[in-house]
């Protein structure tokens, strides 16, 4: 993988590990005003969710940079196997995140799946602010 993939990457988790523990911590305001129980649920949601958005990135970027090597029509043909397999893989992770309510909080496992779209658009916001 090439260091400005790399160098993107882990900026882009950096946004995410950071958005899960704000995530956390507003759930712990909920847990301790009452108006939410198990918060280790929702800890362990967080953290299938961060893991599974940072999965599903890397995947997409090591998809990417494969299918730059090849030709245009079979970049075409593995950028879209790609996403099917990217998008069944989490389609399975929602699916037992629904099925294991007594271990996932349902939000707190799904919402960190739009966290590096939140966080690519940060970025892209701080480069047209820094002039690049």
């Amino acid at each position: 993988m090439s260091y400005e993939m790399k160098k993107q990457l882990r900026e882009i988790f950096g946004f995410v590990l950071a958005f899960g523990f704000v995530q956390l911590a507003v759930f712990f305001i909920y847990y301790r005003a009452g108006l939410s129980a198990g918060f280790l649920r929702a800890l362990a949601g967080t953290a299938a969710g961060c893991a599974a958005a940072a999965l599903n990135l890397l995947f997409m970027a090591v998809g990417i940079e494969r299918a730059v090597e090849k030709g245009e029509k079979r970049a075409q043909a593995s950028m879209a196997s790609g996403y099917m397999l990217r998008l069944a893989a989490l389609a399975v992770y929602v699916f037992a995140v629904i099925k294991l309510p007594s271990v996932f909080n349902l939000w707190a496992a799904v919402l960190p799946l739009v966290f590096p779209r939140i966080a690519i658009a940060i970025i892209n916001i701080k480069k047209v602010g820094d002039g690049k």
